[in-house]
């Protein structure tokens, strides 16, 4: 795969947006799985693979630059298997610069996600990236649903028709979230959103700190909009710490915190949920 060049900042009323693309050094050592060049050997024989540096090629010339890369933590005494572990990479396109405005510092963005070892097929899917909480996000739900190419029969010609339906997407999304800027929500409806929330992470049957969820880490998710809600529970999720209640068979409760979502599975799926329930109550 070519070193391809950085590009420069970009300008516009008020705003300096930094186009801060990864290089393969950068790549190979946030995400080395990403750069690997053959599959695991407990791989059978109908298994195609695809390195994820040849999609990394095709992407980028329609404009797609990498901008984050992360892969699934090894656990110890399986460290021979990092080289193929499921990974996730983060691409912007300077193309997108006007929609990015649209959204105050919010960019679209498109997300792939593969892995080596056969755990995991080639899925792009529609996503935002903000800048002020450096908080990805998935989009998912009937409008909006992930892309799959198979580890069999391989083409360009497929990743091509998958790229270009995943960006046909951007102008929706940036709609839906101008839609939740506009949506404003009283103190009720806030919190009975972080309560369904927090019933579909956790389950009824806990007890969670809903007003912990809808906490206000940063002056910009201040507002009452749906935008700012979701986005301030998104931070307290990801972010973890939030107390959850277990009532016990014996009458007793035990009482814990909320782990840092950290796992790209965990991520993807919290962020899908939560853009899901919000477009429910658009």
């Amino acid at each position: 795969m070519a070193e391809r060049k950085i590009i420069p900042i970009f300008v516009y009323i008020k705003k300096i947006i930094i186009m801060d693309y990864l290089n393969l050094n950068e790549i190979g050592q946030k995400c080395p799985s990403a750069l690997t060049q053959k599959p695991s050997k407990h791989l059978s024989h109908i298994y195609r693979f695809i390195p994820t540096t040849e999609v990394m090629d095709i992407l980028g010339e329609q404009g797609w630059e990498p901008t984050q890369a992360v892969q699934t933590k090894t656990r110890k005494g399986y460290e021979a298997s990092a080289p193929y572990k499921k990974h996730m990479i983060r691409f912007r396109n300077e193309r997108h610069i006007n929609l990015s405005k649209e959204m105050g510092d919010t960019h679209p963005e498109i997300l792939l996600t593969n892995s080596h070892d056969g755990s995991s097929s080639f899925r792009f899917h529609v996503g935002l990236f903000r800048l002020v909480c450096s908080n990805g996000l998935v989009i998912a739900d009937k409008t909006f649903d992930s892309f799959r190419v198979m580890h069999k029969g391989f083409k360009k010609e497929d990743i091509l028709d998958v790229v270009t339906k995943t960006t046909e997407k951007i102008p929706m999304v940036v709609g839906r979230v101008q839609s939740m800027m506009s949506k404003e929500l009283t103190g009720t409806q806030q919190y009975d959103f972080a309560q369904r929330v927090a019933d579909y992470r956790w389950g009824e049957d806990k007890m969670i700190d809903i007003n912990q969820m809808l906490q206000i880490r940063r002056a910009e998710d201040a507002g009452n909009d749906l935008w700012s809600v979701f986005n301030r529970v998104q931070e307290n999720l990801l972010q973890g710490g939030i107390l959850t209640v277990t009532p016990k068979d014996n009458g007793k409760v035990r009482r814990s915190r909320s782990r840092a979502i950290r796992s790209i599975d965990q991520n993807l799926e919290v962020n899908k949920m939560l853009w899901t329930l919000s477009e429910s109550i658009l």
